[in-house]
């Protein structure tokens, strides 16, 4: 599930969250948050995403990064 809001024009946020419940396994929850902003011709992102109890296994955490930069011509 997941929500997402126009700040502005210009900036952009968002959430997302996922729970995926594997049979005999520990339940693997996913949770990522993401911004975006224009200037001018550039439009800079950003966003963190962490997933716990990955493939079904228990205290088996991931998390990551990640910057963007984009120029339209």
């Amino acid at each position: 599930m997941g929500i997402s809001y126009a700040v502005s024009d210009d900036l952009s946020v968002s959430l997302n969250t996922s729970e995926t419940e594997l049979q005999g396994l520990e339940t693997q929850e996913a949770m990522g948050v993401s911004a975006s902003m224009v200037v001018g011709s550039m439009t800079i992102s950003a966003n963190h995403n962490s997933v716990e109890n990955v493939g079904g296994t228990a205290a088996k955490d991931r998390t990551g990064y990640a910057l963007g930069l984009s120029f339209a011509f």
